[in-house]
């Protein structure tokens, strides 16, 4: 399986000392997958369980980075809170002065599914001002190479091979166009809340929930290719990857075919959608 996580937090470094004081860009709160915006430039609303990037100023000093599942809540002398809930941390990037960190799953009240609540980053024992983020039930990204735009980290399930531009190599093998009526997978977040098979435990925050149990969403999202719809055979936890959900899918008979073939994830009730012609794949 291909791993995304080396995706998340990805940024061009700026050579800024972190200030004393630090701040959360107002709308700063990104999907790690898409880094989708609306056309003020804040971050669109993010899902209960997904994974965040926080942009702000003087966001840690020290380079850290989670090498233990489940996360932490502290990683780099930095904490953060959604409605004064610890949220478990991927990533501190003070070069790229963002914070990468998994919205906890109970971030809102019982029995309430959209929101808005309050994110503060603490570093060390100093606190930014609360900065307000809109949560709903899904807000789907695609990871892809390059973070953000590019070509969606898909794999051929029965041939094994990544999908992308015949000859390419980015570093996860060599590329090729997929075949209509195809079977893949690829990786996503803000999928929401899981539903566990048989009568197991949840996903804990910044876990992966309890070893060969499948991990479902509650609502599977829909996929199209280039406008077309494709069939979802699954969406849930991805092995060994908090906040990251693996969704299986069959390529459509009559997808278009090419290289940058547009592909976009809408949540289950319509209202969300990964941001147009950032995501893409070759389909043959």
């Amino acid at each position: 399986m291909v791993s995304p996580l080396f995706l998340i937090g990805l940024a061009v470094f700026a050579m800024h000392v972190a200030s004393a004081q630090p701040s959360v860009v107002p709308g700063g709160v990104l999907n790690a997958a898409s880094f989708a915006k609306n056309a003020s430039g804040q971050g669109t609303p993010v899902a209960p369980g997904s994974l965040v990037s926080i942009f702000g100023t003087g966001l840690g000093t020290t380079q850290a980075d989670a090498d233990t599942v489940p996360f932490s809540t502290l990683l780099g002398g930095v904490s953060v809170t959604f409605n004064n809930i610890p949220a478990p941390l991927r990533d501190v990037v003070p070069g790229a002065q963002l914070v990468n960190a998994q919205i906890p799953f109970e971030v809102l009240p019982a029995g309430q599914t959209s929101g808005t609540v309050n994110v503060v980053v603490t570093v060390g024992t100093v606190q930014t001002a609360p900065q307000t983020v809109s949560i709903v039930p899904q807000a789907p990204g695609l990871f892809t190479i390059p973070p953000g735009v590019g070509n969606v980290i898909m794999a051929d399930i029965s041939k094994g091979f990544i999908v992308g531009p015949t000859g390419v190599n980015i570093g996860l093998g060599p590329m090729q166009p997929i075949p209509r009526g195809d079977f893949a997978y690829f990786y996503a977040t803000g999928l929401g809340q899981f539903m566990p098979s048989g009568n197991n435990p949840p996903v804990a925050d910044g876990g992966v929930g309890a070893p060969g149990v499948t991990y479902t969403a509650v609502n599977l999202p829909q996929v199209t290719i280039g406008g077309i719809q494709a069939q979802v055979l699954f969406a849930g936890q991805a092995p060994g990857f908090p906040g990251v959900y693996q969704v299986n899918i069959q390529i459509p008979q009559n997808a278009p075919t090419g290289d940058g073939i547009a592909m976009r994830m809408i949540s289950a009730d319509g209202a969300q959608i990964s941001p147009d012609k950032v995501a893409t794949i070759s389909v043959q």
